[in-house]
């Protein structure tokens, strides 16, 4: 009897260490800024738009597993947007408006050394579309913008709302090596709701970037988010 019992707390505990390997261990933390002047940035197919912002990888282990956090902007028409600063979506449930996301993970191009002459992705590494059955989104909180922040007279509720996922495919990485992550909603098309990436508590390295044929003319490259990064988690 007692061997059956040993026997038994050893599959527990296997099981239980599994179990930690699995969900992965957080090896980098951006936390979501949840003050009124936390916004979120376009990153989805329908503008189209991305953003992306860059870590350090200090283990060298692969990337598992990824959290980040975004809303719903709901903004009357179609038309792009890049600080997503009017809000109609104030409530625990989210529209279901997004099919998915397509996970990137890109090199890095330090400052001075590249153009844009500001830091932003290099060569693309891993690319992974997830459907949105494998990504966990839940309510995580919301931000009151205050009135008259915005010029619009009254106070604008934005639901911020939580996701993780775990890789399909790990990303391989290299310890001391700077990356970039950029996490892109696929949208429905034609629809007036859509997502943005929300930004971070504080700016680690270098700025967020953000590319979209809405800059620069139409012209496709990656435009600087001044003391702005996005707010994300990676797991190992």
């Amino acid at each position: 009897m007692r061997k059956v019992f040993i026997f038994l707390i050893s599959i527990l505990t296997f099981i239980g260490i599994l179990e930690n390997v699995m969900a992965g261990v957080v090896k980098w933390s951006q936390l979501p800024r949840m003050d009124q002047y936390g916004y979120d940035f376009s990153s989805e197919t329908q503008v189209p738009s991305k953003v992306a912002d860059d870590y350090l990888c200090e283990s060298g282990l692969p990337v598992i597993g990824i959290t980040w956090w975004g809303s719903y902007w709901n903004s009357g028409n179609w038309y792009p947007y890049n600080n997503s600063n009017h809000w109609g979506d104030p409530a625990n449930v989210p529209p279901g408006t997004v099919n998915g996301f397509i996970i990137r993970f890109y090199k890095d191009v330090p400052a001075g050394t590249g153009t844009p002459p500001y830091s932003h992705p290099g060569d693309l590494l891993y690319k992974e579309t997830l459907d949105f059955n494998l990504v966990n989104e839940k309510y995580y909180g919301q931000i009151d913008h205050a009135d008259g922040e915005l010029g619009v007279g009254t106070d604008i509720i934005e639901t911020v709302f939580q996701y993780h996922a775990t890789l399909p495919i790990p990303f391989d990485q290299q310890a001391d090596n700077i990356y970039w992550l950029s996490i892109q909603a696929i949208d429905h098309d034609g629809k007036p709701i859509q997502w943005g990436w929300h930004e971070a508590e504080n700016l680690w390295h270098d700025n967020a970037v953000q590319w979209g044929t809405f800059f620069n003319g139409g012209m496709e490259n990656w435009n600087i988010l001044t003391d702005k990064d996005m707010a994300f988690q990676i797991e190992v």
